[in-house]
């Protein structure tokens, strides 16, 4: 908060006789001389910075705090601690020289937990653990949800070094559970009042009391070493998870006026930092009527906007007048206080109506015009309100203006060319009143993809949780045709970031276009590390957008799409996912919301419940408006989410997550687009709505971990196996299993020879957990898609990902065999993308013998057994079956060679015998043999070796000793 320590500064009776109205102008703040009066903070730390581990104390006492272990960031003025096992979550440690001996003390932060109902800390401040003790005898701890989901903030009243927790008193204390009230939902203000003089410990929740009982003890009971912390006391719980914003510690004890007005104006203050108005308005537009819990009221000094409630209306002067300047005022109230604040706005004259056309026909673009390969939405309205009529100008035989799929847009449909691109000339016509002008746009229609598009290998786009590295978007590749083994691309970093909406990136569907060569991703827009109430606030107040990115390669993709799809009625866009309605000629796109009565964000006490929510899109720029699809409530909060489809033999098969056991159950129809509503479907019903072929796939079988089991999960992935692959299965479903499921937080692989059959999942678990690809920071699959690829897609994913593995070539491969024996079959040397070269394994084919039966030559095709799986040749040559024997004898004083050929092959050959003495033919039949004689007519030769040809072939080769005679 921007002037919180100013705020705090107040004198009680400055606090206590507050004005109930504070005028305050659009850049005005509270005057210093007001703020210097009172108790100043003993320690104060605003989150607004920090500088490395350290966070500087604005009291100006130099009680600077210290983050210690890993996790915890500083970010928009807050401070987010991540929670989890004690030895390593991280938290703020707070210097104590100051709060020795301390007889009255106030402590007020502001906290939102994700911890949920559970004993951790929040806030401590106590006596060091002694030597042999295991926890603080004494101390003073926040928790803002205890075990029964109360607010907890206790001081023990005497020393009890085995069990201190049974002498805690206060709000929620360990043997007051439930005394005190409820933890409220969102960022809320909790201050306690410890006053040694009136002998109680007070604590209020946003400026109201829910507490005062007596106590003996105080901060200077707890001796002359403390320890004090944000994030964790001694015991050893788990780290609290949560965002805290703002922490002060006061030497005084403040009076329940004091805290009422404390929580009034640093209410306040933050309910004015968080509004934000358009300086420039050409259009109504929508003014909160709440900001951080404060009820905030409008009022406007000019007809160019007339305000009614949260509606801004805007009229906007004539064509040549002047333009309008109006001032909003905003009156924020929190009980009997208020503070206002004024936003100047422009709203401009009106263009006449040649410069509406004009400006809206500049407005039409149409991306990509240089190589099309989908259907494109054009507008029907420009943005001042022109009529726009669009027309095939030339090209006809490959675009068609159609139907949009709104009634302010149409659709550019495309016909994809055989063999040669086309050229395509569209017109579009502006008018306005009398006013109109057209405008032509070529686009170039490229040629349909050849039909050869098997796929051999696997892409997996995902997220892996909350935390470091994760809310963005990883892909991996397969080790060639096997779902269950795969490769980490680019260094283990993810490569989807978002820059928009929340900046988190969870879900991420891949799509390929029904054409063949394009490919979507999806991704749901949610942050939930750092966010104040967790999914809680997700599913109130949460993104109504989907992240949309699109590529023809996998590797370069366009620059990110947050494209709104939920109306203002949801809470949350979850996991989206697409699928190719070939009925309807449109992509259906379908995700959870929770949907509430209102619009008011504010007015949402508490999560409704998930309902899967459709789309239509022929480009995923412009979509239908919003339709229910699957309605069923099945228990408080609790609906269904994460579906997702497939389609075999015309039938769509439905993959869901059943909220109410935390399973997916297998629906099935001819209609993408039936809907459910009230009760979950049953086994028998008509073929075009859906029906149920099973509840809890695959629960109860082992989920791949030593002694595991898969029992619940989300983000179901189904995909159809390759032919090729390895494994052997039709069809492949991965379960995302996370922590809070009992599972490993990753996904659990199950296999099926038959969609069909919701009992056939076998699991697969074990092999893919061996080799899951994994993050530099250790992260794993989570909700994400697998899709086959082609081998050129495969190949360009991985020299633009994982250039150390992509080969870019393979030296020959050849082998040699005789006649009738089995080659011995060569190692592949490879060629990396990075320069690299490696030898390796291959796993051949099997050869049919009748392959080297005779001679000639054949291919062997086999696959590298490195990471690349390339695929690899080898050239076998196979030379004739024949044998040849060498002898030496004396003959009337001269040497006589003696040469002996055997075939040992089915066919007669004819070979040619050649020695040193000449050479001489020979007739063989098949399975006989004959020998050539030479006479040297020497009576001495040295050792030589004869040679036995067929044609130009060297068939079989010989070698003699040196003879005397």
């Amino acid at each position: 908060m921007t002037d919180l320590l100013a705020h705090t500064r107040r004198t009680a009776a400055a606090l206590t006789a507050g004005a109930a109205l504070i005028a305050i102008g659009a850049v005005s703040t509270p005057s210093a001389a007001t703020a210097a009066e009172g108790p100043a903070p003993l320690i104060h730390y605003s989150f607004d910075s920090a500088s490395g581990t350290t966070v500087t104390d604005l009291s100006g006492n130099g009680y600077d705090g210290t983050l210690k272990q890993s996790g915890a960031s500083i970010d928009g003025g807050l401070l987010s601690l991540p929670g989890g096992a004690r030895d390593s979550a991280g938290y703020l440690e707070i210097p104590t020289a100051g709060l020795v001996g301390k007889n009255q003390m106030t402590i007020s932060t502001w906290l939102s937990g994700r911890s949920g109902a559970a004993n951790t800390a929040a806030a401590f401040i106590g006596a060091p653990v002694a030597s042999g003790a295991s926890y603080s005898s004494g101390y003073w701890l926040l928790n803002p949800t205890n075990p029964s989901g109360y607010v907890k903030s206790v001081i023990t009243t005497s020393t009890n070094a085995g069990a201190p927790w049974g002498t805690e008193v206060g709000a929620g204390a360990t043997n007051a559970a439930t005394s005190g009230v409820r933890t409220p939902a969102g960022l809320s203000l909790y201050t306690t009042v410890i006053d040694g003089v009136a002998g109680t410990i007070t604590s209020y929740v946003n400026g109201a009391q829910i507490s005062s009982v007596a106590t003996g003890r105080t901060i200077a009971s707890f001796g002359t070493d403390l320890v004090s912390y944000l994030g964790r006391s001694t015991y050893n719980d788990a780290g609290w998870a949560g965002d805290i914003d703002d922490y002060a510690v006061y030497t005084g004890a403040l009076s329940a006026a004091d805290v009422q007005q404390l929580y009034v104006t640093q209410a306040l203050e933050r309910a004015v930092t968080n509004v934000a108005v358009p300086g420039t308005a050409t259009a109504s537009f929508t003014l909160p009527t709440s900001s951080s819990g404060v009820a905030v009221a409008w009022t406007s000094d000019s007809d160019a906007i007339r305000v009614e409630g949260g509606s801004a209306t805007v009229t906007r002067p004539e064509p040549g007048d002047a333009d309008a300047t109006v001032t909003l005022t905003a009156t924020f109230t929190v009980g009997d206080s208020s503070t206002t604040r004024t936003y100047p706005v422009l709203v401009p004259a009106e263009l006449t109506a040649q410069a509406k056309v004009d400006a809206d026909l500049a407005s039409v673009v149409i991306p990509g015009t240089d190589d099309v390969r989908t259907a494109i939405s054009v507008p029907l309205v420009g943005p001042n309100g022109s009529g726009l009529v669009w027309s095939v100008v030339s090209g006809a035989s490959a675009a068609q203006i159609t139907d949009g799929v709104r009634d302010d847009s149409a659709t550019v449909a495309i016909t994809r060319p055989d063999g040669a691109s086309a050229s395509v000339v569209l017109a579009v016509t502006a008018t306005n009143g009398s006013a109109a002008a057209t405008r032509q746009i070529t686009l170039t229609v490229t040629a349909a993809p050849s039909a050869d598009a098997t796929p051999v290998a696997y892409v997996w786009a995902f997220f892996t949780g909350e935390g470091a590295g994760a809310e963005r978007v990883s892909l991996a590749a397969s080790k060639g045709d096997d779902a269950l083994r795969w490769n980490t691309l680019n260094g283990g970093e993810p490569i989807f970031t978002s820059s928009q909406g929340t900046g988190g990136l969870r879900d991420p569907f891949i799509l390929r276009s029904h054409e063949g060569d394009k490919f979507y991703m999806l991704a749901t827009d949610l942050k939930v590390d750092g966010l104040a109430g967790g999914f809680t606030t997700a599913q109130i107040s949460g993104s109504r957008f989907i992240e949309v990115w699109e590529s023809t390669d996998l590797v370069n993709w366009s620059a990110q799409r947050h494209v709104q799809v939920s109306s203002a009625y949801a809470g949350n866009t979850w996991a989206p996912e697409a699928y190719w309605d070939e009925e309807l000629g449109r992509y259906v796109v379908f995700w959870a919301s929770n949907l509430y009565p209102t619009t008011d964000v504010a007015s949402r006490t508490a999560v409704t419940y998930n309902r899967m929510i459709s789309v239509t899109t022929d480009d995923f720029v412009t979509f239908s408006e919003p339709q229910i699809w699957s309605d069923v409530k099945r228990g408080n909060g609790l609906g269904l989410i994460d579906s997702t489809v497939a389609k075999q033999d015309g039938i769509y098969y439905r993959f869901t997550k059943d909220e109410a056991s935390m399973t997916i159950r297998e629906e099935k129809s001819t209609n993408l687009l039936a809907t459910i509503t009230g009760a979950l479907p049953g086994v028998t019903g008509a073929a075009d709505q859906w029906t149920l072929v099973k509840e809890k796939i695959a629960t109860g079988l082992p989920n791949g971990e030593p002694g595991g089991t898969y029992s619940s999960g989300e983000g179901p992935s189904i995909f159809p196996s390759n032919p090729g692959d390895v494994n052997g299965f039709d069809w492949y479903l991965f379960i995302d299993q996370p922590s809070y499921h009992g599972g490993p937080n990753h996904y659990i692989p199950f296999g099926s020879t038959d969609i069909t059959d919701g009992s056939s999942w076998q699991p697969l678990g074990s092999t893919l957990r061996a080799n899951l690809p994994q993050n530099s920071d250790g992260g794993k699959p989570r909700h994400g898609t697998v899709l086959p690829v082609t081998r050129a897609e495969y190949q360009r994913v991985l020299e633009g990902l994982a250039p150390e593995i992509a080969v870019t070539s393979v030296a020959p491969l050849t082998a040699s065999t005789r006649a009738g024996t089995p080659p011995v079959l060569p190692q592949a040397t490879l060629t990396t993308a990075d320069g690299a070269t490696r030898t390796v394994d291959v796993a051949w084919q099997g050869v049919d013998p009748s392959d080297y039966a005779s001679a000639g030559t054949f291919t062997v095709r086999g696959v590298a057994q490195d990471d690349s799986r390339m695929p690899v040749t080898a050239t076998v040559t196979v030379t004739p079956a024949f044998g040849l024997t060498v002898t030496t004898r004396c003959v009337a004083g001269s040497v006589v060679i003696a040469a002996t050929a055997s075939n040992a092959g089915a066919d007669t050959a004819q070979l040619t015998i050649t020695s040193t003495s000449g050479a001489k033919t020979v007739q063989l039949a098949a399975g006989a043999s004959a020998t050539a004689s030479f006479s040297t007519r020497v009576s001495a030769v040295s050792a030589g070796t004869v040679q036995a040809t067929s044609g130009r072939i060297t068939v079989a080769t010989a070698a003699y000793a040196a003879r005397t005679c």
